[in-house]
């Protein structure tokens, strides 16, 4: 899964992959929260770099949905909310690179002036995605799947507690995975993982931690059986 079936080499703000190496990349939305925290990525790259074998690029890269081929130069891409991408060719432009093999983390922040409403959000990234490819399936994942354990052992206890005043929903709380067929091409995050690390010291370890997991488990794993029903 390390190299897209790409029309297009070349990325001016997103480099490929070269020699094995893999990245971490941001989708750039509408959003002004698109890139809250890119400060510490080079942290969390070091973090994959010591506790895992992959060869992940130190340096965090920006890709433009507009640009195909950025996409594609990144096997893992983190995105806060795809309500945020709203022009045609760019929603156009994700789908292909799912088809191809790509993995989109969609990650909430769990704190209300990004996040109000923790129920919408699910609702509304669940709806994008179901629009953007016919069929697929957003599934629960119970904490018995392989992505709570691939690498680290982790539970959702891990995680918490949330940052005060932080809305959520007890029946929503957890990681839905994004299924084309049986395969995963990505999941939705109500953890609000990437709040966890630089901000929340009794989080952190437990947020990094599930992070390193859905990276190796994206990088490892080209499909997978449909394991629960929200």
């Amino acid at each position: 899964m390390a190299a897209l079936a790409c029309t297009a080499a070349n990325a001016e703000s997103a480099a490929g992959p070269r020699g094995g190496r893999v990245a971490w990349g941001r989708m750039i939305t509408k959003s002004r929260y698109w890139n809250f925290h890119t400060d510490r990525d080079p942290i969390l790259a070091g973090f994959i770099r010591k506790e895992t074998t992959l060869n992940i690029d130190p340096t965090w890269y920006s890709v433009d949905p507009a640009r195909l081929d950025q996409l594609c130069a990144i096997p893992f891409i983190y995105v806060k909310d795809l309500a945020y991408v709203r022009s045609k060719t760019e929603l156009q432009n994700i789908r292909e690179y799912l088809q191809r093999g790509g993995f989109l983390c969609i990650d909430a922040c769990t704190t209300p002036p990004r996040t109000p409403d923790m129920e919408v959000y699910l609702r509304t990234n669940r709806d994008i995605l179901q629009r953007l490819i016919p069929g697929v399936e957003i599934l629960r994942l119970p904490e018995t799947h392989a992505i709570y354990h691939c690498y680290f052992k982790v539970q959702p206890g891990d995680f918490f507690p949330l940052p005060n005043g932080t809305p959520r929903s007890r029946e929503h709380d957890g990681l839905y995975g994004v299924f084309e067929g049986k395969r995963m091409v990505g999941v939705i995050s109500m953890y609000g993982l990437e709040c966890g690390w630089p901000e929340s010291p009794a989080r952190k370890p437990g947020c990094m931690k599930m992070i390193v997991n859905i990276y190796v488990y994206a990088m490892t794993h080209s499909a997978d059986a449909v394991a629960t029903s929200p």
